[in-house]
């Protein structure tokens, strides 16, 4: 059976992992020379699968011992130092001696010892009770990753979620440990840009100016083209050059929608052409219109039609311009004004490079498709 190459989960290796060749070159010259870094990208544009590119190809260099978290699943300081311990104690605890040395030296935080029962690989965690239990185990892991002879790269994605814990003083408590350890580069990361520029670019924030900003775009475009190309014929399978253009017009180029895109063109088997695209498209959009529905149940009558007319539009550079008002009968720019804001903050509205766009390129789809604009 062949195997589909446009991967749609997770990371495998360089094969299926498509340019950034500059990113990875910039992000690695970060760690090695001890710099934190905040990374930031609208959803689904690969930001996390650059991170793990990164800690993949450097692996063998030993330079540093790479650790990544997602802490979008955390709801207070308690979960966040569970996930926290369990990230860097279970990369640490590769055997049974490290096991049994880590649950000495860190006794003081009960850490403990079990089997991954997916991966069958030995690991240790911790469990927090308290908001001080909290603190203070914090602070004897990066105290032990500090006793360490390695450097170590500690990826923390979707930091912006720190924000919306109980706690105040989160981001002090976490600026003091990075402060006290110099073998420790820290990449933050997150999808929600005024959320992360707030915490490392507003004076008075614990985290002011303490790291280095990347933003990260699309892969540009002829590489895409060239990658998409190459994937499809080493599959035998033949591409129309106006098929490859439509799958990136439709996509935007936003990774997530064009690997699964041409994920489901691949495992149909057919010839890729324009009308093939299309077709595929449609079926995707589809399947998901009760998923769309329910969108829709979540939006106000007047919000819902703004962002048909951001859809309808490609984008919106100025969306209480009297221009993009009038020609979509919005009404008053005000409540249009308070329709964006409350779009962009429940995350269906994304401002990048000036403009507001959708971030789902398939509901994007199915907007124009319900509009006959398709």
């Amino acid at each position: 059976m062949k195997t589909n190459p446009f991967l749609i989960s997770g990371y495998v290796s360089p094969e299926y992992f498509c340019d950034r060749n500059n990113e990875t070159e910039a992000i690695t010259e970060a760690i090695r020379n001890n710099r934190h870094l905040t990374i930031f990208s609208p959803r689904r544009i690969g930001k996390t699968g650059l991170i793990k590119h990164v800690f993949f190809t450097s692996g063998h260099t030993k330079d540093f011992i790479p650790v990544y978290m997602d802490i979008l699943a955390t709801g207070s300081l308690s979960e966040f130092t569970e996930c926290f311990g369990r990230a860097v104690l279970s990369v640490l605890s590769k055997n049974e001696p490290a096991i049994r040395k880590i649950l000495k030296v860190l006794a003081s935080i009960r850490p403990k010892a079990g089997i991954d029962p997916v991966t069958g690989e030995p690991y240790v965690s911790v469990s927090i009770s308290n908001e001080q239990e909290a603190a203070d185990s914090l602070n004897t892991i990066f105290r032990y990753l500090y006793s360490q002879k390695n450097n170590f790269a500690l990826a923390i994605d979707e930091f912006q979620q720190v924000t919306y814990y109980p706690e105040k003083n989160v981001e002090a408590v976490l600026r003091t440990n990075v402060q006290q350890t110099n073998n420790v580069s820290m990449i933050f990361s997150g999808s929600r840009k005024h959320l992360l520029t707030g915490i490392f670019s507003l004076p008075g924030r614990p985290f002011y100016n303490s790291t280095q900003i990347m933003e990260i775009g699309k892969i540009p475009e002829e590489s895409y083209k060239e990658f998409i190309e190459m994937k499809f014929e080493k599959g035998g399978m033949k591409t129309d050059p106006s098929a490859i253009d439509r799958i990136l017009r439709i996509t935007a180029g936003h990774t997530f929608y064009v690997q699964y895109l041409c994920n489901r063109l691949f495992s149909d088997g057919r010839m890729i052409t324009a009308d093939a695209v299309l077709n595929m498209l449609l079926r995707i959009i589809i399947e998901n219109e009760a998923v769309y529905a329910s969108y829709i149940a979540l939006l106000t009558p007047l919000q819902y039609k703004t962002l048909r007319a951001v859809a309808l539009g490609g984008g919106v550079k100025n969306p209480t311009s009297s221009q993009f008002l009038n020609s979509n009968d919005l009404g008053a720019a005000s409540s249009v004004s308070m329709a964006i804001k409350s779009l962009t903050d429940k995350g269906f509205l994304d401002f990048t490079n000036d403009t507001y766009t959708l971030n789902d390129m398939f509901f994007n789809s199915w907007l124009k498709y319900k509009s006959g604009a398709l």
